[in-house]
């Protein structure tokens, strides 16, 4: 490996809070009338989750992050949803959360098979995994959930900004600052950086085969009936978030069927959540952020 391809891949710890003590205080601040918030911890993010998933295991250095670190083939849905606490956290109670995901992230390093290095504090890599969050609320708008105007579009995305500071790790230098350079760059990472991984070839859920439960108080007799049924309505959703270019990246067909049937599927879920009260719309740790908001107003 030449030198000038090692400093590009291993994590620089002096950039980790560069936002942090940079832009951080222009950023907006999050609350109850941020746009992230009212979007995130809504119930109705568990149809995007492994949307958002499938665009971190078809990164290589996500892949090979989760082969060599992590037990994700045991129970991968388990670990989604393990995985989704701590972000969901970081979102509604800021800088803490977000310190513990960013020092979990710190020894996680290794090889490719071609030798290459790769370290999850990159901040590219780090960078995409967010990405992949961000982009749950805007792929939800307009299906599962109301339609972001332009203006909201660019809030949202001004908010996140301020959601990444917390985890105290530099932007990448190609970071977008507005909404339509994000555009842009998710546009070129779809386009040339994912692709069939181990990870996901490896995947029960990409290959709608049974499931564990998600959490450990799910009996597994209850859950083993419906665990298939589970895999192909995540991978069917997942399959009609996705541009038609990963679709045939991943090899998933999309058919007219299909796309009538997702529409009935996500205005019903639609119709249904745009009558329920927060309390139930939104997941617990949102809704206690909500009324710690309200008590302190």
């Amino acid at each position: 490996m030449t030198e000038a391809h090692t400093k590009q891949v291993v994590h620089d710890e002096e950039a980790d809070t560069y936002l942090a003590q940079g832009e951080a205080d222009n950023l907006p601040k999050l609350g109850p009338d941020s746009i992230l918030w009212q979007r995130f911890g809504d119930w109705r993010s568990l149809f995007s989750a492994v949307y958002a998933g499938v665009l971190q295991v078809t990164q290589k250095d996500v892949s090979r992050a989760l082969i060599q670190h992590s037990n994700f083939f045991d129970n991968e849905v388990g670990r989604l949803v393990r995985s989704a606490f701590p972000i969901v956290r970081t979102v509604y109670e800021g800088d803490e959360p977000g310190a513990m995901i960013r020092d979990f992230h710190r020894n996680i390093k290794g090889t490719h098979e071609d030798g290459t290095r790769y370290h999850s504090m990159n901040p590219e890599a780090f960078y995409w995994a967010h990405a992949t969050f961000l982009l749950m609320p805007y792929v939800l708008a307009g299906k599962f959930s109301p339609a972001l105007s332009d203006a909201e579009k660019e809030q949202l995305f001004q908010e996140s900004r301020t959601w990444y500071s917390y985890y105290g790790v530099a932007e990448p230098k190609n970071a977008p600052t507005n909404y339509p350079e994000f555009e842009a760059y998710v546009e070129d990472f779809f386009q040339n950086n994912l692709h069939q991984t181990e990870t996901f070839e490896r995947s029960r859920i990409v290959r709608v085969l049974d499931m564990d439960p998600p959490l450990p108080w799910i009996p597994k007799w209850l859950w083993k009936p419906v665990s298939p049924y589970a895999a192909r309505l995540l991978v069917w959703v997942t399959t009609g978030l996705l541009p038609q270019n990963l679709r045939d990246e991943f090899g998933w067909s999309w058919t007219q069927s299909d796309e009538r049937r997702f529409k009935a599927f996500y205005r019903t879920v639609r119709a249904i959540f745009s009558v329920l009260p927060r309390k139930v719309r939104m997941v617990p740790i949102a809704e206690r952020a909500f009324k710690r908001a309200e008590a302190q107003a």
